[in-house]
Parts: structure tokens; sequence; C-alpha cells
């Protein structure tokens, strides 16, 4: 090996081993889950942690109900009427493909009987409306999900009041998982995003969320 290839060598690897650290290849939000993240590592090998630090405002609850799945014991709620939207901001990589995932169990954390109506807002592009009364009418969860491609070095997902919003928007939790390039590569995703219309498990006889 020439001295040129040794030092090469010697530079790269850090460089490396720091990229890796400073880029991981997802986030799996717990949201309001304070310092006591309680979901487990996912097929991805990702695990929950807190989404302390991802976000700056709202305020933390754990719903009464027992035997709930543990990232539905807990939930983020921004009860201030002044302010439109409540926005998260995940680091990730410029120019990656991301699958975002928002899940939420409404539980009358705030003592109503009926969940919030609100918008969540991807990047500053408007995702969807969140409308989870039905499925929490079957004691169900909702989820939500959408492929993006991210714009630069941080990827913000918000929460925003609409004219349908009569209590405090809220989330249960947060993913933002890193999609190799060869996955759904004949979309034009600096045009276009890719959201989840349904999503069905045949022959599964393990947990569901959603």
């Amino acid at each position: 090996m020439s001295l040129s290839i040794f030092l090469l060598w010697l530079v790269t690897i850090p460089v490396l081993f720091v990229l890796s650290q400073t880029t991981p290849t997802g986030y799996l939000l717990d949201c309001g889950a304070g310092q006591s993240p309680r979901g487990g590592a996912t097929e991805s090998g990702l695990g929950y942690v807190t989404d302390e630090g991802f976000i700056i405002t709202g305020n933390i609850t754990e719903l009464e109900q027992k035997d709930l799945v543990p990232i539905l014991a807990t939930l983020r709620y921004f009860p201030d009427a002044s302010a439109r939207k409540f926005c998260y901001s995940i680091p990730v990589i410029k120019g990656a493909k991301y699958l975002v995932k928002t899940t939420y169990y409404y539980g009358g954390f705030d003592g109503g009987e009926k969940p919030p109506v609100f918008d969540q807002i991807v990047d500053g592009t408007k995702w969807g409306v969140v409308d989870t009364t039905d499925d929490y009418a079957n004691g169900l969860s909702s989820y939500y999900e959408i492929v993006v491609l991210a714009m630069a070095k941080s990827l913000s997902v918000c929460l925003a009041r609409n004219q349908n919003t009569k209590s405090s928007p809220f989330i249960s939790a947060l993913e933002v998982e890193y999609l190799e390039d060869s996955l759904y590569n004949a979309t034009d995703f600096n045009k276009y995003a890719l959201s989840t219309v349904a999503r069905s498990s045949f022959g599964g006889d393990g947990e569901h969320i959603g």
C-alpha cells in the first residue's frame, strides 16, 4: 500500500464514522412519553425515542385507559389557541426519500367525547386532514402515511388548526424512516409525494396499529 493510499484510508474512515453518527436512517418518536419512551424496536431495527428535542411546544399527558399498545398510552397535545400550527423538526439526509407516518389515539385526554379535527403539513405543504372520529368510535387508533423527498437537512411535520378544529390537536407517535433509492423509483418526488390510501395484512396474526 502506498503512502498516499494509506493516508486516504486514515482520512476516509473517520469521515464515514462521523456521517454514520449524524445521519441515522430515521426516527421513531413516542410522543408525550417524556424521558421514558415505551415503544420497542421495529422490524427496521429502529427503536422508539422520546419526542423531546424535536419540538419545543405542546403539553404531554398519559392516558388513563389500560391495556393500550405502549406508543398509544401517551400523547402530546397543543392547547395554544393563539397559534395555528405546531411543528416537529426531524434531521434527515437532503435528497433522500422518507416514509412519514403519524399515529393518533384520542383516549379522551381532554375530557371530551370526540377527537378534534385538524390538518397535518409536511415541509410546508398540506398533507391532509386528521379526522379520527370514526376510528375512535370503534375503539381504534388512526394512522397516516406519506412518502416524500427531503429538500433540506431537516424535515418539518406540523399539526395545524383549521376551521373545524374545536379543541387541542394532538399526536401519539411520529415515524420518519429512510427509504432506499430503489423503492418507488417510478415517481418523480421533486414534483409529487405518495400518500397511503389503504394498507391490508393478509395472514398476519401479530399486533396491529391503525
